[in-house]
Formats: structure tokens, sequence, C-alpha cells
């Protein structure tokens, strides 16, 4: 295969390829280049990580986090928080609560992905135990957490724990 310079011109290039829905060729040259031993940046990655969103294509967003783990960019929230959607959007929540502990400092909308795809994906008790973590971590609710977690309650049928979070939102 040729090098990364003969194959692809930019960055800007692996970007339009992302946007123009040609994921398999944006992996393939992004492949290259790290086996070249040129630095994959988090913009890249996130280029990566939009394109995968929509497609459920497991084996795709597997390959983006191997990209992630080998340039060490798996603990940043912002791509964390993609990842674990995309593992959730796929129905591997073991995945997606992995993602989730790669992450350094979670932000509310990496709490609210992995509680959310906890209860999604049947475990309400789960997303619950994370929730209360969060709180534990001193991290502020935001909306997307709260309807998350509300989402948990209706699937554990705890009308109690909805009814204390419902009173810390009012």
């Amino acid at each position: 295969m040729a090098g990364y310079g003969e194959t692809l011109g930019s960055v800007a290039d692996l970007r339009t390829l992302c946007e123009d829905g040609r994921l398999d060729e944006a992996l393939e040259a992004v492949e290259v280049m790290e086996q070249e031993g040129v630095p994959i940046s988090s913009n890249v990655v996130h280029s990566l990580l939009k394109a995968c969103s929509g497609k459920k294509d497991l084996l795709a967003v597997r390959r983006v986090q191997s990209l992630m783990t080998h340039s060490g960019l798996d603990s940043i929230a912002v791509l964390g928080d993609h990842l674990i959607r995309l593992f959730a959007s796929c129905g591997r929540l073991p995945e997606a609560n992995q993602a989730f502990c790669k992450v350094a400092r979670p932000s509310a909308y990496t709490w609210s992905a992995v509680i959310s795809a906890n209860a999604k994906l049947g475990q309400g008790g789960t997303a619950l135990k994370l929730y209360h973590k969060m709180q534990r971590s001193n991290v502020k609710c935001d909306k997307y957490v709260y309807i998350a977690v509300l989402k948990a309650c209706t699937k554990t049928a705890d009308l109690t724990q909805g009814r204390l979070i419902h009173g810390q939102i009012i």
C-alpha cells in the first residue's frame, strides 16, 4: 500500500472522506498513517466517530476505538461520549461501559451517555448506580443526565427514586 503522503494530501482530505460517507476509505487511510508513525489527532478521531453515527457498523466503531487506544485518545471525554453512544446504538453495553471507564474526567455529557446506554439496553439498576456515582464525583447534572436517569427509573419501575430525582430537578 502506498504511503500516506501518496494516498491523501492532508487531514482535511480525511474529513472530506468522512463527510462524504466514505468511512472505510478514511479508516484505511488513518490506519496507514498510524502504521507509518504519523500521530493521529483528536480532530481526526472525532471526524471518524461522527462518520460512524447512524450506521450501526460495529466493526467500524471497533476500528475507531482501536485507533483511539493506540493513540492514547480513549481518555478524552468528548471522544468517549461519542464512542459510548455508538456502542450503545450497536447494542454493545459491555463495550460502552468499558469506553466510559477509560475516560479520565467524565463530563456531564459522558455520564449521560453511559447512564442512557445502560437504561436503554435494559440495565436500569446499573444506570441508577452510575447516577449516584456521578453525584458523588461532584459533576453537575444537566438536562440530559436527568432525562437519562428518569428513563432508568421507568425501566426499574422505581417510583420512589423517580420522585426523588424529580424533586432534584424542580
